[in-house]
């Protein structure tokens, strides 16, 4: 007897946004030690230290980007989940959307690889209708993650990342995103489990909040506004049935092996 077929969506990819100019403040290097161990750094290493080839990217300064009062992000908020949705941001195109979330106050930020790999000149939208610049540093290798950067304000707020291994079966989760094109949409499930599937890489979290075209690279949340994940795809039919509530997250133990070094600040 074959096995059901099931079909995965990946939820949104990426698009070109007019090109917009911001100054370089120089280069940050990624490299692999001899243990196998992740570094990044803004000083290019010496061969005695770098095992195999050395990544190099451009970055910019956030400085260097002119600011305004309508620009800052309010930090104000009044529960947990609206704090999220500050630190959230759309990816944006004429014809496509995904979502990112920042992790740090100088614009480091994540989303899935699928939405940015091989694209250039995109443009983040943040929750406050101010655009910025999205600069791409790093694609995983490994997983479905990215790491971004958005050109925006100075100080940004930013979300924190806790071990999802502790999560329990029915603890509550929320997904946030531009679900279906609507900017910062919050939905919300529970905790079903860590799975494995064959479009992926390594365990991903299995959650029950509806997720849609545009929530692939939003952060997925506990109920004090911590990351334990990266909205990536959803089960979207079986055996030509529609299937609702069976999305899946990167956890956050590969966000801190590929990124460790941005997640702590």
């Amino acid at each position: 007897m074959n096995p059901p077929r099931i079909i995965l969506l990946i939820l949104c990819f990426a698009f070109l946004i007019s090109p917009k100019s911001s100054a370089s403040a120089g280069k940050i290097y990624k490299w692999v030690d001899e243990r196998g161990v992740i570094h990044f750094s803004d000083e290019e290493p010496g061969t005695e230290k770098a095992k195999g080839d050395v990544e190099e990217r451009e970055y910019k300064d956030p400085d260097s980007v002119k600011q305004s009062k309508d620009t800052i992000i309010k930090e104000t908020v009044r529960n947990p989940i609206e704090y999220v949705t500050n630190c959230t941001f759309t990816i944006k195109s004429p014809k496509r959307i995904g979502s990112g979330f920042l992790i740090s106050s100088d614009g480091y930020a994540l989303t899935c690889k699928h939405v940015v790999e091989g694209l250039a000149n995109l443009t983040a939208l943040m929750n406050d209708q101010q655009e910025a610049q999205l600069n791409v540093l790093f694609t995983s290798a490994k997983y479905d993650l990215a790491l971004v950067q958005v050109m925006a304000v100075r100080k940004m707020p930013y979300l924190t990342i806790r071990d999802a291994a502790g999560l329990a079966p029915g603890d509550r989760l929320f997904a946030v995103g531009a679900s279906a094109g609507l900017q910062s949409t919050v939905t919300d499930g529970v905790f079903t489990g860590f799975r494995t599937t064959e479009a992926a890489k390594g365990e991903l979290i299995q959650f029950s909040a509806p997720v849609n075209p545009g929530n692939s690279g939003g952060p997925l949340v506990d109920e004090k506004s911590q990351v334990v994940g990266v909205v990536s795809l959803k089960f979207l039919s079986q055996q030509g049935m529609p299937v609702s509530g069976v999305g899946f997250a990167v956890p956050s133990a590969q966000i801190k092996e590929e990124y460790s070094t941005y997640t702590g600040k």
